[in-house]
């Protein structure tokens, strides 16, 4: 759990016995964080911790103290919108936070681009002779040019590609959790996936 999860827990929060572990629907979850429970926010972070760690691992390959930030980044922003608003829809608690942990992915790979940091150098000290290099080398440019391509997008394609092609969704799951039609989740992913490989195509020039 984040260092600081506890401080994110709204003031005044009401004690209450926590229920079964992973047996409380995601409605309820919901439900408890307006009510101010304490026990809401620890189910929630059981269920999206992994989701949330696992999109920003595959969008960004960090490790260390930047990736504890937008860890925690993430969970502000979720607690945020649980406790702040008034949801009209029932989420799919994991599924949702990938989404979230997506956006604010793309938006560190866009400050990253804007400041100049997107390219990470290699170490200055390594073995030339060790088995395997040049693939991992050729494999960090592969993964920072995209990376950049992605960062250069309209947020409805990357998103929508992202989600579909790297996170496994299915379109229909795509759609509601973008807010769009099926239909016009598959247009996006189709545009998107054309400019991503235009835009590579012009960084290989």
């Amino acid at each position: 759990m984040p260092h600081n999860f506890s401080q994110m827990k709204s003031p005044g929060r009401k004690a209450s016995s926590l229920p079964p572990r992973g047996e409380a629907p995601d409605v309820e979850v919901v439900a408890a964080l307006a009510r101010g429970e304490d026990w809401a926010a620890e189910a929630l972070y059981e269920r999206i911790a992994q989701p949330v760690d696992r999109t920003l691992r595959r969008l960004l390959r960090t490790l260390g103290a930047e990736h504890d930030d937008l860890v925690q980044s993430v969970f502000e922003r979720i607690l945020r919108v649980l406790t702040e608003r008034s949801l009209t829809i029932t989420y799919d608690l994991p599924a949702w936070a990938s989404v979230v942990a997506l956006r604010v992915g793309l938006d560190a790979l866009r400050r990253r681009g804007r400041e100049g940091r997107l390219f990470q150098a290699l170490p200055d000290e390594i073995d030339v002779h060790e088995p395997g290099l040049d693939r991992r080398v050729e494999a960090r440019s592969d993964l920072l040019r995209v990376q950049r391509v992605v960062a250069k997008m309209k947020s409805k394609y990357s998103e929508t590609v992202l989600l579909h092609d790297v996170l496994g969704h299915d379109l229909a799951e795509v759609a509601e959790l973008t807010g769009v039609s099926v239909a016009a989740a598959q247009s996006r992913l189709v545009r998107g996936r054309k400019d991503l490989l235009r835009r590579i195509a012009a960084e290989k020039r």
